[in-house]
């Protein structure tokens, strides 16, 4: 149950389209500041949500790394909130974390070149 009474479905109300994995296939790797690889959930141009061994914490800042075949980008951003995902014998518990970026990540990608904005210099 969504919480609306009498409403049909919920609308999706996000500022910005939220991109899946799969659907990134320019993308080889997410890595947090200082060295914290995660795993994306989904990515928009003002934010990710990323899963990830390690607690999150809520205010904290953070740069995010994009890695990919045509290089890197880099995007500085703080951590919304945080929550356990998971919890499992084999993985021990899993956290997601709500990033939300200080300047729009630019996504279009071209030919698979990645982000247009906040590239890393050669």
């Amino acid at each position: 149950m969504d919480g609306t009474v009498g409403l049909g479905p919920s609308l999706d109300r996000r500022r910005a389209v939220r991109k899946k994995r799969v659907e990134l296939p320019w993308l080889w790797g997410l890595r947090l500041r200082p060295g914290l690889d995660v795993a994306l959930v989904n990515l928009s141009a003002g934010g990710a949500l990323v899963e990830t061994p390690t607690r999150l914490r809520p205010g904290a800042r953070t740069v995010l790394r994009l890695t990919g075949a045509a290089g890197n980008w880099t995007v500085s951003g703080c951590v919304s909130r945080s929550w356990v995902a998971a919890i499992d014998s084999e993985h021990g518990v899993v956290y997601r974390g709500a990033l939300v970026f200080d300047i729009a990540l630019d996504l279009r990608a071209v030919r698979g070149e990645g982000p247009a904005s906040h590239r890393d210099p050669a």
